[in-house]
Protein backbone atom coordinates (compact mmCIF):
# COMPACT_ATOMS: atom_id res chain seq x y z
CA UNK A 1 0.00 0.00 0.00
CA UNK A 2 1.16 3.28 -0.96
CA UNK A 3 2.22 6.33 1.68
CA UNK A 4 -0.63 7.57 2.71
CA UNK A 5 -1.90 10.54 0.58
CA UNK A 6 -3.17 14.02 1.82
CA UNK A 7 -6.81 14.35 2.61
CA UNK A 8 -9.28 14.51 -0.45
CA UNK A 9 -11.96 16.47 1.55
CA UNK A 10 -12.92 19.49 1.96
CA UNK A 11 -13.36 21.19 5.08
CA UNK A 12 -15.95 23.37 5.11
CA UNK A 13 -17.31 23.42 8.78
CA UNK A 14 -17.24 26.77 9.32
CA UNK A 15 -19.58 28.45 7.43
CA UNK A 16 -22.59 27.14 9.08
CA UNK A 17 -22.13 27.66 13.24
CA UNK A 18 -23.03 25.39 15.60
CA UNK A 19 -25.65 25.66 18.55
CA UNK A 20 -26.83 24.00 21.36
CA UNK A 21 -29.71 21.86 20.08
CA UNK A 22 -31.61 22.21 23.70
CA UNK A 23 -31.73 26.19 23.93
CA UNK A 24 -35.05 27.31 25.09
CA UNK A 25 -35.72 30.76 24.19
CA UNK A 26 -38.93 32.58 22.56
CA UNK A 27 -41.96 30.36 22.15
CA UNK A 28 -42.60 27.86 19.44
CA UNK A 29 -40.75 25.58 18.18
CA UNK A 30 -40.95 23.25 14.80
CA UNK A 31 -42.95 25.92 12.67
CA UNK A 32 -42.15 25.70 8.93
CA UNK A 33 -40.08 28.51 7.41
CA UNK A 34 -38.74 29.21 3.97
CA UNK A 35 -40.07 26.92 1.36
CA UNK A 36 -36.69 27.27 -0.21
CA UNK A 37 -32.89 29.49 -0.27
CA UNK A 38 -31.65 31.19 -3.34
CA UNK A 39 -28.38 32.31 -3.30
CA UNK A 40 -29.51 35.83 -1.91
CA UNK A 41 -30.91 34.14 1.12
CA UNK A 42 -27.24 32.44 2.22
CA UNK A 43 -24.93 35.42 1.53
CA UNK A 44 -23.19 36.74 4.37
CA UNK A 45 -25.64 39.27 6.31
CA UNK A 46 -28.94 38.15 4.77
CA UNK A 47 -31.68 37.11 7.70
CA UNK A 48 -32.32 33.63 6.79
CA UNK A 49 -28.22 33.46 6.98
CA UNK A 50 -27.67 34.72 10.07
CA UNK A 51 -30.17 32.18 11.49
CA UNK A 52 -28.58 28.79 10.24
CA UNK A 53 -27.20 26.44 12.87
CA UNK A 54 -25.59 23.64 12.85
CA UNK A 55 -26.72 20.82 16.06
CA UNK A 56 -23.28 21.52 18.17
CA UNK A 57 -23.40 17.46 18.20
CA UNK A 58 -22.91 17.21 14.20
CA UNK A 59 -19.86 15.86 13.08
CA UNK A 60 -17.39 18.18 10.67
CA UNK A 61 -18.60 19.19 7.29
CA UNK A 62 -15.77 17.51 5.65
CA UNK A 63 -16.59 14.63 3.89
CA UNK A 64 -16.94 15.75 0.50
CA UNK A 65 -14.91 15.52 -2.36
CA UNK A 66 -13.39 18.87 -4.35
CA UNK A 67 -15.31 17.19 -7.60
CA UNK A 68 -18.20 16.78 -5.25
CA UNK A 69 -18.40 20.31 -4.34
CA UNK A 70 -17.97 22.02 -8.18
CA UNK A 71 -20.33 19.44 -8.87
CA UNK A 72 -23.12 19.97 -6.61
CA UNK A 73 -22.26 24.45 -6.91
CA UNK A 74 -22.78 23.46 -10.78
CA UNK A 75 -26.52 21.78 -10.35
CA UNK A 76 -27.49 24.39 -8.00
CA UNK A 77 -26.61 26.96 -10.60
CA UNK A 78 -27.72 24.90 -13.98
CA UNK A 79 -31.04 23.79 -12.04
CA UNK A 80 -30.94 20.24 -11.57
CA UNK A 81 -32.84 18.53 -9.42
CA UNK A 82 -31.28 18.83 -5.65
CA UNK A 83 -32.21 17.32 -2.61
CA UNK A 84 -34.41 19.09 -0.21
CA UNK A 85 -31.98 20.16 2.67
CA UNK A 86 -33.89 18.95 5.78
CA UNK A 87 -34.28 21.88 8.88
CA UNK A 88 -36.02 22.15 12.24
CA UNK A 89 -37.17 25.20 13.73
CA UNK A 90 -35.98 25.77 17.17
CA UNK A 91 -37.56 27.66 20.00
CA UNK A 92 -35.43 30.71 19.67
CA UNK A 93 -36.45 30.83 16.10
CA UNK A 94 -32.87 29.49 14.57
CA UNK A 95 -32.50 27.26 11.47
CA UNK A 96 -30.89 23.91 12.62
CA UNK A 97 -29.66 21.71 10.04
CA UNK A 98 -30.95 18.15 10.22
CA UNK A 99 -29.80 16.95 6.96
CA UNK A 100 -27.87 18.86 4.14
CA UNK A 101 -24.84 20.73 6.07
CA UNK A 102 -22.64 19.70 2.57
CA UNK A 103 -24.86 21.15 0.39
CA UNK A 104 -25.84 24.40 1.97
CA UNK A 105 -21.77 25.02 3.36
CA UNK A 106 -20.83 24.25 -0.84
CA UNK A 107 -22.81 27.22 -1.87
CA UNK A 108 -21.60 29.63 1.21
CA UNK A 109 -18.46 28.35 0.32
CA UNK A 110 -18.71 29.25 -3.48
CA UNK A 111 -20.57 32.97 -2.59
CA UNK A 112 -17.48 33.50 0.03
CA UNK A 113 -14.34 32.35 -1.94
CA UNK A 114 -13.78 30.34 1.60
CA UNK A 115 -13.07 26.08 0.71
CA UNK A 116 -10.93 25.83 4.21
CA UNK A 117 -9.42 28.91 4.24
CA UNK A 118 -11.36 31.76 3.74
CA UNK A 119 -12.02 34.66 6.62
CA UNK A 120 -14.36 32.76 8.33
CA UNK A 121 -12.23 29.58 8.70
CA UNK A 122 -9.03 32.01 9.21
CA UNK A 123 -11.26 33.13 12.37
CA UNK A 124 -12.55 29.77 13.05
CA UNK A 125 -9.49 27.93 13.22
CA UNK A 126 -7.82 31.36 15.29
CA UNK A 127 -5.31 31.18 12.05
CA UNK A 128 -4.21 27.83 13.12
CA UNK A 129 -4.97 26.23 9.52
CA UNK A 130 -3.53 22.86 8.94
CA UNK A 131 -1.03 22.92 5.57
CA UNK A 132 -3.26 20.09 3.87
CA UNK A 133 -6.30 21.35 4.48
CA UNK A 134 -5.17 24.73 3.13
CA UNK A 135 -3.87 22.28 0.24
CA UNK A 136 -7.23 21.27 -0.76
CA UNK A 137 -8.90 24.07 0.45
CA UNK A 138 -6.99 25.90 -3.24
CA UNK A 139 -6.90 22.45 -5.39
CA UNK A 140 -10.99 23.11 -4.96
CA UNK A 141 -10.89 27.21 -5.34
CA UNK A 142 -9.36 26.09 -8.72
CA UNK A 143 -10.82 23.66 -10.12
CA UNK A 144 -14.47 25.61 -9.74
CA UNK A 145 -13.11 28.51 -11.08
CA UNK A 146 -12.29 26.63 -13.62
CA UNK A 147 -15.67 24.66 -14.42
CA UNK A 148 -18.05 27.12 -13.35
CA UNK A 149 -16.37 30.50 -12.73
CA UNK A 150 -16.23 32.52 -9.09
CA UNK A 151 -18.34 34.39 -7.49
CA UNK A 152 -16.78 37.42 -8.01
CA UNK A 153 -16.68 36.47 -12.32
CA UNK A 154 -20.29 36.05 -11.76
CA UNK A 155 -21.09 39.30 -9.73
CA UNK A 156 -19.01 41.14 -12.44
CA UNK A 157 -21.38 39.41 -15.24
CA UNK A 158 -23.98 40.61 -13.09
CA UNK A 159 -22.71 44.82 -13.11
CA UNK A 160 -21.89 44.49 -16.55
CA UNK A 161 -24.15 42.03 -18.50
CA UNK A 162 -22.35 40.31 -21.99
CA UNK A 163 -19.06 41.19 -20.40
CA UNK A 164 -18.34 37.38 -19.96
CA UNK A 165 -20.00 35.32 -22.59
CA UNK A 166 -18.41 32.13 -20.90
CA UNK A 167 -21.09 33.14 -17.88
CA UNK A 168 -23.72 35.45 -19.73
CA UNK A 169 -26.46 32.31 -19.57
CA UNK A 170 -25.26 30.96 -15.81
CA UNK A 171 -25.17 33.81 -14.34
CA UNK A 172 -28.93 34.53 -15.67
CA UNK A 173 -29.45 30.75 -14.34
CA UNK A 174 -29.01 31.74 -10.80
CA UNK A 175 -31.29 33.77 -10.72
CA UNK A 176 -33.53 31.21 -10.70
CA UNK A 177 -31.51 28.87 -8.68
CA UNK A 178 -32.72 27.66 -5.30
CA UNK A 179 -32.49 24.65 -2.26
CA UNK A 180 -35.07 23.43 -1.43
CA UNK A 181 -36.02 23.18 2.01
CA UNK A 182 -38.35 20.59 4.47
CA UNK A 183 -39.22 21.22 8.26
CA UNK A 184 -39.38 18.96 10.61
CA UNK A 185 -42.83 19.82 12.33
CA UNK A 186 -41.91 18.91 15.86
CA UNK A 187 -41.84 21.25 19.43
CA UNK A 188 -39.48 18.39 21.01
CA UNK A 189 -35.63 18.77 20.51
CA UNK A 190 -35.09 15.60 21.10
CA UNK A 191 -37.60 14.26 18.47
CA UNK A 192 -35.64 16.37 16.13
CA UNK A 193 -32.16 15.32 17.39
CA UNK A 194 -33.52 11.42 17.06
CA UNK A 195 -34.46 12.63 13.68
CA UNK A 196 -31.02 13.77 12.85
CA UNK A 197 -29.33 10.97 14.00
CA UNK A 198 -32.15 8.23 12.06
CA UNK A 199 -31.27 10.38 8.68
CA UNK A 200 -27.63 11.23 9.12
CA UNK A 201 -27.01 6.77 9.86
CA UNK A 202 -28.99 6.32 6.28
CA UNK A 203 -27.99 8.69 4.05
CA UNK A 204 -24.15 9.60 3.81
CA UNK A 205 -21.93 6.57 6.05
CA UNK A 206 -20.89 8.25 9.10
CA UNK A 207 -17.32 6.43 10.71
CA UNK A 208 -18.14 3.50 13.47
CA UNK A 209 -16.13 5.76 15.56
CA UNK A 210 -17.58 8.86 14.07
CA UNK A 211 -20.38 7.74 15.08
CA UNK A 212 -19.53 6.71 19.00
CA UNK A 213 -18.53 9.80 19.34
CA UNK A 214 -21.27 11.44 19.04
CA UNK A 215 -23.50 9.23 21.29
CA UNK A 216 -20.85 9.93 23.89
CA UNK A 217 -20.37 13.35 22.86
CA UNK A 218 -21.01 14.54 26.28
CA UNK A 219 -18.24 12.37 27.89
CA UNK A 220 -14.75 13.45 29.01
CA UNK A 221 -12.89 11.49 26.56
CA UNK A 222 -14.98 12.38 23.55
CA UNK A 223 -14.88 16.08 24.78
CA UNK A 224 -10.76 15.42 25.03
CA UNK A 225 -10.22 14.33 21.65
CA UNK A 226 -12.48 17.00 19.93
CA UNK A 227 -10.54 19.66 21.69
CA UNK A 228 -6.88 17.71 20.62
CA UNK A 229 -7.99 17.50 17.10
CA UNK A 230 -8.80 20.41 15.86
CA UNK A 231 -5.86 22.10 18.22
CA UNK A 232 -8.13 23.41 20.41
CA UNK A 233 -9.94 25.22 17.56
CA UNK A 234 -13.47 25.47 16.03
CA UNK A 235 -16.51 24.56 17.91
CA UNK A 236 -15.70 25.19 21.72
CA UNK A 237 -17.41 22.16 23.18
CA UNK A 238 -15.69 22.95 26.81
CA UNK A 239 -17.22 26.86 26.64
CA UNK A 240 -19.93 26.76 29.50
CA UNK A 241 -16.43 24.86 31.89
CA UNK A 242 -14.78 27.70 34.17
CA UNK A 243 -11.86 30.12 32.78
CA UNK A 244 -9.13 27.84 34.79
CA UNK A 245 -10.19 24.37 33.21
CA UNK A 246 -11.45 26.39 29.66
CA UNK A 247 -7.66 27.04 29.78
CA UNK A 248 -6.08 24.03 31.28
CA UNK A 249 -7.98 22.37 28.05
CA UNK A 250 -7.20 24.62 25.23
CA UNK A 251 -3.28 24.60 26.60
CA UNK A 252 -3.05 20.58 26.90
CA UNK A 253 -4.73 20.62 23.82
CA UNK A 254 -2.47 22.43 22.05
CA UNK A 255 0.14 21.17 23.50
CA UNK A 256 -0.79 17.02 22.20
CA UNK A 257 -1.80 18.36 19.06
CA UNK A 258 1.87 19.43 18.60
CA UNK A 259 3.28 16.66 19.96
CA UNK A 260 1.42 14.39 17.49
CA UNK A 261 1.19 16.39 13.86
CA UNK A 262 4.00 18.91 14.16
CA UNK A 263 6.61 19.49 12.06
CA UNK A 264 3.46 19.32 9.47
CA UNK A 265 4.08 16.04 7.70
CA UNK A 266 5.16 15.99 3.31
CA UNK A 267 5.18 13.10 1.06
CA UNK A 268 8.02 12.34 -0.43
CA UNK A 269 9.77 12.84 2.81
CA UNK A 270 12.12 15.56 2.81
CA UNK A 271 12.79 15.79 6.60
CA UNK A 272 13.75 13.34 9.15
CA UNK A 273 11.93 15.32 11.84
CA UNK A 274 8.71 13.86 11.47
CA UNK A 275 5.45 13.87 13.03
CA UNK A 276 4.26 10.63 15.73
CA UNK A 277 0.86 10.43 13.68
CA UNK A 278 1.03 11.16 10.35
CA UNK A 279 -0.83 13.80 8.95
CA UNK A 280 -3.06 15.99 10.81
CA UNK A 281 -6.08 16.28 8.40
CA UNK A 282 -7.61 13.20 7.21
CA UNK A 283 -10.45 10.56 7.84
CA UNK A 284 -8.46 8.53 10.32
CA UNK A 285 -7.63 12.24 12.71
CA UNK A 286 -10.23 11.75 14.54
CA UNK A 287 -10.40 7.84 15.23
CA UNK A 288 -6.79 7.91 16.43
CA UNK A 289 -6.54 10.47 18.56
CA UNK A 290 -9.96 9.03 20.11
CA UNK A 291 -8.34 6.17 20.69
CA UNK A 292 -5.01 7.45 21.98
CA UNK A 293 -7.68 9.40 24.53
CA UNK A 294 -8.84 6.29 25.62
CA UNK A 295 -5.90 4.30 25.74
CA UNK A 296 -4.20 7.04 28.01
CA UNK A 297 -7.33 6.93 30.42
CA UNK A 298 -7.74 3.35 30.59
CA UNK A 299 -11.07 2.95 28.71
CA UNK A 300 -11.53 0.36 26.62
CA UNK A 301 -10.52 1.09 23.25
CA UNK A 302 -13.64 -1.27 21.53
CA UNK A 303 -13.64 -1.48 17.66
CA UNK A 304 -16.98 0.22 16.67
CA UNK A 305 -17.39 -1.33 13.13
CA UNK A 306 -18.42 -4.59 15.01
CA UNK A 307 -21.64 -3.20 16.97
CA UNK A 308 -24.96 -2.13 15.51
CA UNK A 309 -25.11 0.77 13.78
CA UNK A 310 -28.90 1.51 14.01
CA UNK A 311 -28.63 0.92 17.69
CA UNK A 312 -27.13 4.20 18.46
CA UNK A 313 -29.14 6.28 20.53
CA UNK A 314 -29.14 10.12 21.09
CA UNK A 315 -26.70 11.21 24.22
CA UNK A 316 -28.77 12.15 27.20
CA UNK A 317 -28.95 15.77 29.06
CA UNK A 318 -27.04 15.21 32.12
CA UNK A 319 -24.46 17.65 32.71
CA UNK A 320 -20.79 17.84 30.88
CA UNK A 321 -18.29 16.53 33.33
CA UNK A 322 -15.87 19.54 34.13
CA UNK A 323 -13.24 18.04 35.95
CA UNK A 324 -13.17 14.66 35.11
CA UNK A 325 -12.82 16.17 31.08
CA UNK A 326 -9.53 18.17 32.36
CA UNK A 327 -8.46 14.78 34.23
CA UNK A 328 -8.58 13.37 30.52
CA UNK A 329 -6.76 15.61 28.80
CA UNK A 330 -4.51 15.69 31.65
CA UNK A 331 -3.77 12.04 31.60
CA UNK A 332 -3.54 12.17 27.65
CA UNK A 333 -0.74 14.86 27.76
CA UNK A 334 0.98 12.64 30.51
CA UNK A 335 0.77 10.47 27.97
CA UNK A 336 2.10 11.64 24.78
CA UNK A 337 4.94 13.85 26.99
CA UNK A 338 6.06 10.21 27.83
CA UNK A 339 6.71 9.08 24.46
CA UNK A 340 7.62 12.18 22.75
CA UNK A 341 9.22 15.97 23.41
CA UNK A 342 11.62 16.85 26.25
CA UNK A 343 10.06 16.60 29.65
CA UNK A 344 12.45 14.25 31.68
CA UNK A 345 9.70 11.55 31.80
CA UNK A 346 9.84 11.12 27.86
CA UNK A 347 11.69 8.26 25.88
CA UNK A 348 12.04 10.45 22.88
CA UNK A 349 10.63 7.59 20.70
CA UNK A 350 12.01 7.99 17.28
CA UNK A 351 9.35 8.18 14.87
CA UNK A 352 11.19 7.01 12.38
CA UNK A 353 11.65 3.83 14.13
CA UNK A 354 8.25 3.16 15.76
CA UNK A 355 5.49 4.85 13.65
CA UNK A 356 6.77 4.84 9.92
CA UNK A 357 7.17 1.58 7.91
CA UNK A 358 10.57 1.08 5.81
CA UNK A 359 8.53 2.59 2.71
CA UNK A 360 7.81 5.81 4.66
CA UNK A 361 4.27 5.20 5.11
CA UNK A 362 2.57 5.91 8.28
CA UNK A 363 1.05 3.43 10.71
CA UNK A 364 -1.09 4.89 12.98
CA UNK A 365 -1.99 1.07 14.16
CA UNK A 366 1.47 0.84 15.81
CA UNK A 367 0.82 4.42 17.64
CA UNK A 368 -1.81 2.72 19.63
CA UNK A 369 0.45 0.02 20.32
CA UNK A 370 3.33 1.87 21.78
CA UNK A 371 0.62 4.32 23.69
CA UNK A 372 -0.43 1.19 24.86
CA UNK A 373 2.96 -0.53 25.55
CA UNK A 374 3.76 2.78 27.09
CA UNK A 375 0.76 2.92 29.52
CA UNK A 376 1.96 -0.50 30.52
CA UNK A 377 5.15 -0.23 31.30
CA UNK A 378 4.31 3.12 33.17
CA UNK A 379 1.89 0.97 35.46
CA UNK A 380 4.67 -1.92 35.82
CA UNK A 381 7.70 0.90 36.51
CA UNK A 382 9.25 -1.33 33.43
CA UNK A 383 11.28 1.36 31.94
CA UNK A 384 14.67 0.66 33.54
CA UNK A 385 14.38 -2.91 31.87
CA UNK A 386 12.96 -0.97 28.27
CA UNK A 387 15.86 1.16 28.41
CA UNK A 388 18.82 -1.54 29.27
CA UNK A 389 17.85 -3.45 25.39
CA UNK A 390 16.06 -0.94 24.48
CA UNK A 391 18.83 -0.51 21.77
CA UNK A 392 18.45 -4.52 20.78
CA UNK A 393 14.98 -3.72 20.46
CA UNK A 394 15.46 -0.83 18.26
CA UNK A 395 17.75 -2.49 16.00
CA UNK A 396 15.02 -5.77 15.61
CA UNK A 397 12.39 -3.27 14.81
CA UNK A 398 14.48 -1.67 11.99
CA UNK A 399 15.53 -4.49 10.46
CA UNK A 400 12.12 -6.22 10.75
CA UNK A 401 9.73 -3.68 9.82
CA UNK A 402 7.81 -6.09 7.51
CA UNK A 403 6.63 -7.83 10.83
CA UNK A 404 4.61 -5.34 11.76
CA UNK A 405 3.08 -4.84 7.93
CA UNK A 406 2.68 -8.46 8.15
CA UNK A 407 0.33 -8.53 11.43
CA UNK A 408 -1.28 -5.26 10.05
CA UNK A 409 -2.70 -7.29 7.28
CA UNK A 410 -3.31 -10.12 9.17
CA UNK A 411 -5.19 -8.70 12.39
CA UNK A 412 -6.52 -4.93 10.74
CA UNK A 413 -5.22 -1.12 11.27
CA UNK A 414 -5.81 0.54 13.84
CA UNK A 415 -8.46 -0.37 16.55
CA UNK A 416 -8.70 -3.57 14.59
CA UNK A 417 -4.96 -4.56 15.35
CA UNK A 418 -3.26 -2.54 17.89
CA UNK A 419 -3.43 -4.48 20.85
CA UNK A 420 -1.85 -7.43 18.31
CA UNK A 421 1.21 -5.10 17.50
CA UNK A 422 1.31 -4.30 21.34
CA UNK A 423 2.18 -7.97 22.25
CA UNK A 424 4.56 -8.62 19.44
CA UNK A 425 6.63 -5.39 20.38
CA UNK A 426 6.23 -6.95 24.40
CA UNK A 427 7.29 -10.56 23.05
CA UNK A 428 10.44 -8.87 21.79
CA UNK A 429 10.84 -6.89 24.09
CA UNK A 430 10.70 -9.50 27.05
CA UNK A 431 12.83 -12.16 24.86
CA UNK A 432 15.75 -9.16 24.44
CA UNK A 433 15.80 -8.50 28.75
CA UNK A 434 15.66 -12.46 28.97
CA UNK A 435 19.15 -12.44 27.13
CA UNK A 436 18.27 -14.08 24.19
CA UNK A 437 20.05 -13.22 21.34
CA UNK A 438 18.76 -11.89 17.79
CA UNK A 439 18.51 -15.40 16.26
CA UNK A 440 16.91 -16.82 19.06
CA UNK A 441 13.94 -14.23 19.23
CA UNK A 442 13.67 -15.07 15.01
CA UNK A 443 13.58 -18.81 15.85
CA UNK A 444 11.19 -18.30 18.79
CA UNK A 445 8.76 -16.13 16.44
CA UNK A 446 8.49 -18.72 13.96
CA UNK A 447 7.80 -21.35 16.17
CA UNK A 448 4.84 -19.77 17.88
CA UNK A 449 1.18 -19.78 16.46
CA UNK A 450 0.85 -15.83 16.90
CA UNK A 451 3.91 -15.39 14.60
CA UNK A 452 5.00 -17.89 12.59
CA UNK A 453 3.83 -16.15 9.38
CA UNK A 454 6.26 -13.37 9.64
CA UNK A 455 8.41 -13.64 6.57
CA UNK A 456 11.29 -11.68 6.21
CA UNK A 457 10.95 -9.25 3.12
CA UNK A 458 12.92 -6.49 1.34
CA UNK A 459 11.11 -3.19 1.05
CA UNK A 460 12.85 -2.19 -1.83
CA UNK A 461 10.18 -1.30 -4.28
CA UNK A 462 9.73 -2.67 -7.96
CA UNK A 463 11.68 -0.49 -10.42
CA UNK A 464 10.42 -0.25 -13.85
CA UNK A 465 10.92 3.50 -14.40
CA UNK A 466 13.61 5.60 -14.68
CA UNK A 467 12.12 7.74 -12.77
CA UNK A 468 12.63 7.51 -8.94
CA UNK A 469 9.04 6.77 -7.63
CA UNK A 470 7.74 8.15 -3.87
CA UNK A 471 8.19 5.70 -2.43
CA UNK A 472 11.27 4.92 -3.27
CA UNK A 473 12.94 8.27 -2.25
CA UNK A 474 11.16 8.02 1.01
CA UNK A 475 13.07 4.37 1.69
CA UNK A 476 15.86 6.24 0.76
CA UNK A 477 15.36 9.19 3.03
CA UNK A 478 14.30 7.47 5.83
CA UNK A 479 17.11 4.60 5.56
CA UNK A 480 19.65 7.90 5.39
CA UNK A 481 18.48 9.31 8.38
CA UNK A 482 18.33 6.48 10.60
CA UNK A 483 22.09 5.50 9.84
CA UNK A 484 22.88 8.93 10.61
CA UNK A 485 20.90 9.69 13.54
CA UNK A 486 22.02 10.70 16.96
CA UNK A 487 22.74 7.95 19.57
CA UNK A 488 22.31 8.10 23.07
CA UNK A 489 25.05 8.33 24.84
CA UNK A 490 23.60 6.42 28.20
CA UNK A 491 21.00 3.54 26.11
CA UNK A 492 22.66 3.88 22.51
CA UNK A 493 19.43 4.19 20.77
CA UNK A 494 18.46 6.77 18.17
CA UNK A 495 16.96 10.27 19.59
CA UNK A 496 14.57 11.96 17.69
CA UNK A 497 15.13 15.66 16.91
CA UNK A 498 12.41 16.56 19.29
CA UNK A 499 13.17 14.64 22.06
CA UNK A 500 17.11 15.58 22.46
CA UNK A 501 18.72 16.54 25.93
CA UNK A 502 22.61 17.56 26.17
CA UNK A 503 24.22 15.88 29.21
CA UNK A 504 27.44 15.79 31.06
CA UNK A 505 29.40 12.64 30.45
CA UNK A 506 30.53 12.83 34.03
CA UNK A 507 28.17 14.35 35.96
CA UNK A 508 28.75 17.92 37.68
CA UNK A 509 28.26 16.68 41.08
CA UNK A 510 31.09 14.04 40.21
CA UNK A 511 33.49 17.11 39.19
CA UNK A 512 32.31 16.91 35.28
CA UNK A 513 32.26 20.07 33.96
CA UNK A 514 30.82 21.92 30.61
CA UNK A 515 32.98 21.04 28.03
CA UNK A 516 32.43 19.39 24.64
CA UNK A 517 34.35 16.73 25.11
CA UNK A 518 32.28 15.69 28.51
CA UNK A 519 28.97 16.27 26.44
CA UNK A 520 26.78 13.45 25.08
CA UNK A 521 23.01 13.67 23.78
CA UNK A 522 20.83 11.56 25.74
CA UNK A 523 17.00 10.85 25.63
CA UNK A 524 15.15 12.93 28.83
CA UNK A 525 14.18 9.48 30.24
CA UNK A 526 17.92 8.80 30.00
CA UNK A 527 19.52 11.81 30.81
CA UNK A 528 17.09 12.10 34.69
CA UNK A 529 15.07 9.10 35.62
CA UNK A 530 17.64 5.96 34.03
CA UNK A 531 20.60 7.94 35.25
CA UNK A 532 19.65 8.23 38.35
CA UNK A 533 18.10 4.63 38.82
CA UNK A 534 21.93 3.03 37.58
CA UNK A 535 23.88 5.34 39.53
CA UNK A 536 21.30 3.82 42.55
CA UNK A 537 22.15 0.33 41.41
CA UNK A 538 25.20 0.71 41.73
CA UNK A 539 26.34 2.37 45.06
CA UNK A 540 24.11 -0.32 46.18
Amino acid sequence: MEFETLAKSVNLDALIPRDDFLATEGSVAGESGKQSASQTDLKKGESFYLTLRKPDFQRETSAWSPNAVCDFIKAFIDGDLIPSVICWQSESRLSFIIDGAHRLSAIIAWLNDDYGDGDDSIKFYDNRIPEEQRKIAQKTRDLINSEIGSFKDFTAEMKNPNSNPRLTARVRALGHSTIPLLWVKSGDSKKAESAFLTINQSAVEIDPTELKILKDRKKPNAIAARAIVRNATGHIYWKDFSDTSRTEIESSAKSIYSSLYNPPLKSPIRNDDLPIAGFGYGSQTLPLVFDFVNIANNIPVVDSSKGNRKAVVSADNAPLDEQATVEAVRLTNKLIRRITGTNPSSLGLHPAVYFYSANGRHQPTTVLAMALLVREMEVSNEFANFTSVRNLFEEFMIEHKMFVNQLTVRHGSMVKGFRQIKDYFEFVLKAFTAGKSTQDILSELHQHDKYQILIKERPTPTVKSKEFSGKLINLKFLSDSLSKAFRCGVCGARIDNKSMNLDHVQDKSAGGIGSSENAQWTHPYCNSTHKQHTSRSKTQ
